[in-house]
């Protein structure tokens, strides 16, 4: 005996089960079909130079917040900066570094004003000659908390931009730092790179204050890349059929 056509309700339902399927795992695939890979970007120098310069480094003043005090950890870490600093010069630019000026004394330890003020590095070229002139200003922090903060991520599932809470603990060293690169023979700033960065230390030993800078990829970087070509890893997406 025949059995007839089965009910509509059925027949819809079997395809709507088919097409979850269906959708279930062409997202399957894709998921599969997306990698993570590092690509390399080459990136010119900020300046244009030569590499024949005569540079002087300094002055490397502490320019900590309005309403804070200069703490001991400030004086390490310009000192600390300054001997990172001309490592950096020396080893990743080559450039030919002048002595140390101990005696150099500014008329103001905010560099933004001391900026446009020609005359005392006029002054300094007067005084060596250089053809160059960097200075710095820095502001350090002790931080040690933890607590919640909102950010953002994109989820792998439908490409949408959502926001959750996220517990960060941060124990070490949070930098502040501007740098400003200056024509020893005119006064006239070439460059100035504004860079914060953050070096995580282990809670028994925020007390050892040396080498405060020696790991910092980002702060290397973007210092040697004022003045020579960078190499600079990013990550992206690779999707495959």
């Amino acid at each position: 005996m025949s059995r007839g056509p089965a009910p509509r309700g059925r027949m819809m339902r079997k395809k709507i089960a088919e097409i979850l399927v269906v959708i279930t795992a062409s997202a399957g695939l894709c998921a599969a079909g997306a990698r993570e890979v590092r690509i390399e970007l080459h990136l010119k120098p900020e300046l244009a130079i030569e590499g024949t310069e005569t540079v002087f480094v300094g002055p490397i003043v502490i320019e900590p917040h309005e309403g804070e005090d200069v703490q001991s950890v400030d004086l390490t870490a310009a000192r600390e900066f300054e001997i990172f600093l001309r490592k950096i010069l020396r080893r990743e630019a080559e450039l030919r570094l002048l002595p140390v000026d101990d005696d150099l004394r500014p008329p103001t330890n905010n560099l933004a004003t001391l900026a446009q003020q020609p005359e005392f590095w006029n002054a300094i070229h007067e005084e060596t000659n250089a053809d160059l002139i960097i200075a710095a200003s820095i502001d350090v922090k002790v931080l040690d908390r933890a607590g919640y903060t909102t950010e953002e991520y994109v989820s792998p599932q439908d490409g949408k931009t959502y926001f959750r809470q996220v517990l960060v603990e941060e124990t070490g060293f949070s930098y502040d730092i501007l740098l400003i690169v200056v024509n020893g023979n005119t006064g006239a700033i070439l460059h100035q790179e504004q860079i914060t960065d953050f070096m995580p230390k282990d809670e028994r030993k925020l007390e050892e204050q040396t080498d405060m800078f020696t790991d910092l990829y980002t702060l290397q970087n973007r210092l040697a890349g004022i003045f020579v070509p960078r190499v600079v890893q990013v990550k992206r997406a690779l999707y495959s059929n």
